[in-house]
Formats: C-alpha cells, structure tokens, sequence
C-alpha cells in the first residue's frame, strides 16, 4: 500500500513540477525520464526476466539474421521467430515453466560450457602442466611439466602407470 501511496505523491509532484515554466529542460527530461523507468518497473514487476538461455536465443537468432541476409532468407524469418520467442520467455509470468523449459537447457549447455571452460585452462597452463588421462578410468590428469618419466597413480581407480611430462 505504502508502494501505491508513494507512486501517486511522485504523480503529484511530477505534474505540478512540469507546470512550472520556469525550470531547465534538462530537469523536465529528467523526471520524464524517471517517471517512465517508474512505469517500466511496474510493468517488468513478476516478470521471469533474462536468463542464459534467452541469451543464447538472441545470439542464435543473430546468426541466423545475418545468415539469412547473406546466403539463404527462411533462415531470417527462423532468427525473427527466436528473438519472438526470447522475448515471449522474458516477458512471462509463468515462472515454473520458464524455469523447467531453463533446467531442460542447462542439461544441455553446462557439459559445452564445461569442455569449453577446461579447454580455456589447459590453454592458459600449457606451459606450466601437461594433460593426460588415465589409461584404465580415463579420468582427465595434469602433471608438472619437466620431470621426465614419472610414476602417476590415477586418484579415481589407483591405477599406477609411467608417462612423460
């Protein structure tokens, strides 16, 4: 209640502030400007909002547009119909279902991003380990780089075997 009292005390105040002649166009801008970020949050409030997989819907639906423009157009008209649909996602009220439909694509995208994130790593410590997997679990290792021949003992299945680092 307290919410709606305030909205309508800055309604008020806004009204009689921009009928006064007197004052900056930079301030009328101003507080057109907040009365409308006021609106905006009223409007988004309950909303389910941006996830990654709305990101990865627009970056999709990009591709394709620019795809689409370049080589082959029902690609364009495929992008137009993801950016619909990311905008539908971020827009709905029906959370659950926004969250199960998010669940469903975090199964699919968290092992990607995984391979990717290690690949990142291996690349940054090239130099200072080298990557191997065991020979009997192939449980992905790393020893120091520079020993030579070494004894490893694989942590997942105990299994002892000699690799060069």
């Amino acid at each position: 209640m307290k919410n709606q009292k305030d909205n309508g005390i800055l309604k008020r105040k806004t009204k009689a502030f921009l009928a006064i002649p007197d004052k900056k166009p930079c301030e009328i801008l101003r507080v057109v400007f907040l009365l409308f970020l006021q609106k905006l949050q009223q409007f988004l409030y309950g909303r389910y909002g941006g996830d990654k997989f709305s990101i990865f819907l627009l970056v999709l639906g990009l591709v394709f547009s620019l795809f689409g423009r370049l080589f082959f157009w029902p690609l364009f008209l495929l992008a137009d119909a993801l950016y619909i649909y990311a905008l539908f996602r971020m827009l709905s009220r029906n959370v659950p279902a926004r969250q199960r439909e998010y669940a469903a694509f975090l199964k699919v995208w968290s092992p990607i991003e995984n391979w990717f994130r290690f690949q990142k790593r291996r690349f940054a410590e090239r130099k200072q380990y080298k990557y191997f997997k065991c020979p009997h679990c192939r449980q992905k290792l790393r020893a120091p780089r520079g020993r030579g021949k070494i004894e490893v003992t694989c942590q997942k299945c105990r299994q002892v075997f000699v690799t060069k680092t």
